[in-house]
């Protein structure tokens, strides 16, 4: 539906849209960020225990997002590999990316995975660092990257060492990335030049990806890796006691080759559509772990990629690949991702009666104490 069409039910429909989530905003965020603070003694105490509560937290506020995109009618259609049996093991999860509503598209797909989304390690693009969520994800231990050629090397050496100091000591498991390193329409015509440089297919649906990060991780959270970690990282936490041992490819499908994007979601003026999510998942010990190797091998799996939406687009049938190789794990059993309505109810209502109680016994407080301080100021 476009804006320029909008009536006075329209309006309405957006106006109660965004002061929902204005307000599931200032439930959401504060709480959390409370609780990180109020609960930061255990973390050196108790810190297993600790990132095991954060995890619930940072669930609860993914399924907020997620009710956001069920209530508008964006639905999620699975297809590909069943994940159940490696929710709990560290992978890395490469998403394809063309648009800002990528994100909570796999927040989404990832919240009905048991604790999966709640141990979640992000590495996304630095500007996110200052979005409202940003501080949330900054608290949560996520990565920010700086994009551009002259941070390149300087970033993938703090990529390192914040796997090392942030990852493996808050137990998190599943490693969230876009190789392809910005949106499809933004990279697309470099990218094409780059193919037709190096004789690589022309790639229209997808970009070819970035293979710094995937390396730098498979580098450091090796199962050869026997060098322990720094800072006073917790007993059992090196990368050769938490090896990564998976790679997903996550393969996200816009009806008909439209991304959305963040905003016009939340507000729903796009119309209510599924929106397909495809996953092939690869044991690391079956990949090439040197530059090379892991380069055509990374090429390869965005030109499968390029097939499957290309016949997605063209057919509207389930994402999909041959099954020329062999699968690793079962074919997913159920389609349609199903929201947890009586979850997310309950996220809403521990998020508000937190911010409740915060605003009463603490941020009252604070406030008045500035204003105390500051009356003698002015």
């Amino acid at each position: 539906m476009e804006l320029t069409r909008m009536n006075g039910q329209d309006l309405l429909y957006y106006t109660l849209r965004v002061l929902y989530i204005t307000f599931t905003n200032f439930i959401g965020i504060p709480a959390y960020i409370t609780w990180y603070f109020l609960l930061f003694p255990l973390r050196k105490l108790n810190p297993r225990l600790y990132w095991k509560i954060e995890a619930m937290l940072f669930k609860s506020l993914l399924g907020i997002i997620s009710g956001w995109m069920y209530s508008g009618g964006y639905k999620l259609i699975e297809s590909g590999d069943d994940l159940s049996d490696i929710y709990d093991t560290e992978s890395i999860v490469m998403v394809n990316h063309q648009s800002s509503s990528d994100v909570p598209i796999v927040m989404a797909s990832s919240h009905p995975k048991g604790m999966v989304c709640g141990q979640l390690y992000w590495i996304m693009d630095y500007i996110f660092k200052f979005t409202n969520f940003g501080w949330v994800s900054y608290f949560h231990g996520d990565f920010f990257i700086l994009q551009g050629k002259e941070h390149r090397n300087t970033q993938l050496v703090l990529l390192k060492k914040h796997l090392q100091e942030s990852y493996l000591s808050s137990f998190k498991k599943w490693i969230v990335l876009f190789p392809e390193g910005g949106f499809l329409y933004k990279r697309r015509q470099r990218n094409q030049e780059y193919a037709k440089k190096n004789d690589l297919p022309i790639l229209e649906h997808v970009t070819f990806p970035r293979t710094g990060a995937i390396k730098v991780i498979l580098d450091t959270l090796s199962s050869n890796n026997s060098s322990s970690t720094s800072n006073g990282l917790v007993a059992g936490t090196n990368s050769s006691a938490r090896p990564v041992k998976w790679i997903i490819d996550m393969t996200i499908g816009y009806p008909n080759a439209e991304p959305l994007d963040l905003h016009g979601m939340c507000i729903g003026y796009w119309s209510p559509r599924d929106i397909r999510v495809h996953y092939k998942a690869y044991p690391v010990d079956d990949i090439p772990h040197d530059t090379e190797g892991l380069t055509k091998w990374l090429y390869q799996r965005y030109i499968d990629k390029e097939h499957m939406l290309s016949e997605f687009y063209k057919s509207n049938t389930p994402l999909d690949e041959s099954d020329t190789e062999k699968r690793k794990l079962p074919r997913v059993k159920r389609y349609q991702l199903q929201l947890d309505s009586v979850g997310i109810g309950f996220y809403h209502v521990f998020n508000f009666i937190s911010t409740y109680l915060f605003w009463n016994y603490i941020y009252c407080y604070i406030f008045g104490t500035l204003g105390w301080l500051l009356s003698f100021v002015f």
